[in-house]
């Protein structure tokens, strides 16, 4: 399922980093684009589904961006540096996903503060 929704994408603003804390007005809901993220609706001209974004500033947003699909030409390090990237994207994934539910963005019926 790809789910498109502003209200989450809107949320971000206003927000501090969920990588370095940075809350200089850049803030943005970065879509996921990490090794896994044709699993996530990823495809030719579409982005993962907006429940797989990061509130992310300017710099590391720039920085996952810089993340390309591993090839079977390079090293080992750079191959195991890619999927670590994968894996921070992915943790930051779920913070933001904690902060929407904490915030009210998302909730889910039947679950109490």
């Amino acid at each position: 399922m790809v789910l498109r929704s502003k209200k989450m994408l809107d949320a971000a603003r206003d927000q501090a980093c969920v990588n370095c804390g940075a809350a200089d007005g850049t803030v943005v809901a970065a879509h996921y684009t990490g090794m896994r993220a044709h699993w996530l609706g990823k495809g030719v001209a579409n982005k993962v589904s907006d429940l797989c974004v990061a509130d992310l500033c300017h710099k590391c947003h720039s920085a996952f961006d810089q993340h390309k699909a591993a090839s079977r030409d390079e090293s080992a390090t750079a191959f195991q540096k890619k999927i670590d990237m994968s894996e921070q994207f992915l943790f930051l994934v779920i913070k933001t996903l904690m902060r929407r539910i904490d915030q009210e963005v998302v909730t889910i019926k039947g679950v109490r503060k």
